[in-house]
């Protein structure tokens, strides 16, 4: 492994990912980059769905949006319009051939070590800062928030008039890692009736129906914050609040980010991987069923479909919910 002389380290170009996410979780490695090369210019590259976490992140030079639906004559201006860009480092996280085709002097590789295959994300991430010989015992999570997204998401919240609330994010972006939508209504209801706290449901433009099935099960209406906020306002949010339900999903690991207290379900992916990494105040639900972590698209149980959610209770829920508020008070 070739020694980076940092001196010479002028411009480095950071390839991130698209689901928001999996973008999430590589702030880490943009972190560490800011703070082990001080003097060089950071770049970002990142799909669009992605854009509104790295839009204001303090020491980022150029925020590079990738469209992989453009057509092959703007592909090859976008990656010759990099290739010019001199980079002398290139860490990817998509684990492609572009390093190599950028030319760049220090560049992680597309191979992957076995080792890596029980890894968290963010760890795997940040691993390939580390097989380029850079210190990566200090890292952290950000999600920057402006003024403006804090102003809007207090206009959002002002019926709740200053009371105690918990998001709830019951959509996932895979139908099989949703906890039951009943169950989640049961849990909100006793969440308000049995403990007094104002619940807010978080979700973008695929969980309409999710909402109103959510409003068509609950006795207790919640507040609808579904499609009205920007990652970063709903980072404010989630921060604001006593605790985050979630599914595993976008919302689980903008919890983490904020150091939110977060109650996650699990049933066919694996929480070593893409659990929550809130310090002391986190908890994965998940049932130790024979095929559960199954880590595949459609549900492989045919006797019992979704058994791995829908054996996790509400009763069960609701008491770990209650420890983490009592934890976080």
């Amino acid at each position: 492994m070739r020694k980076i002389d940092k001196s010479k380290v002028r411009r480095i170009l950071l390839i991130t990912l698209s689901n928001i996410g999996d973008v999430i979780l590589t702030t880490p490695v943009a972190d560490v980059l800011l703070r082990e090369f001080p003097r060089a210019q950071l770049d970002v590259m990142v799909g669009p769905r992605g854009k509104d976490i790295f839009q204001y992140y303090k020491g980022v030079s150029e925020l590079i949006v990738y469209d992989k639906k453009a057509g092959v004559f703007d592909k090859i201006k976008f990656f010759l319009r990099l290739r010019k860009a001199g980079y002398n480092i290139v860490v990817d996280l998509r684990n492609t051939i572009l390093p190599f085709v950028l030319g760049a002097r220090y560049r992680t590789s597309p191979l992957r070590h076995s080792s890596m295959l029980k890894m968290h994300k963010k760890d795997i991430h940040l691993s390939r800062l580390k097989s380029l010989g850079i210190d990566i015992s200090n890292n952290n999570f950000y999600i920057p928030i402006e003024e403006s997204d804090k102003k809007h998401a207090e206009e959002l919240l002002d019926g709740l008039k200053e009371k105690p609330f918990i998001v709830v994010s019951p959509g996932a972006k895979s139908h099989v890692k949703r906890w039951p939508l009943k169950y989640f209504a049961e849990l909100c209801d006793a969440l308000k009736e049995g403990l007094g706290y104002e619940i807010v449901i978080i979700g973008d433009e695929s969980d309409r129906i999710v909402m109103e099935r959510i409003m068509f099960y609950t006795k207790t209406k919640p507040v609808n914050l579904i499609e009205k906020t920007n990652i970063r306002e709903l980072a404010y949010i989630i921060k604001k609040s006593r605790l985050l339900i979630t599914n595993d999903s976008a919302p689980l690991h903008i919890g983490s980010a904020c150091g939110a207290p977060v109650l996650a379900f699990f049933g066919p992916t694996d929480e070593k991987k893409y659990g929550p990494l809130t310090q002391g105040g986190s908890r994965v639900l998940r049932k130790d069923i024979r095929c559960s972590p199954c880590e595949v698209a459609q549900c492989v149980n045919k006797a019992k479909r979704y058994e791995c959610l829908k054996s996790i209770s509400v009763e069960e829920a609701l008491k770990a919910a209650k420890e983490l508020i009592a934890l976080s008070s």
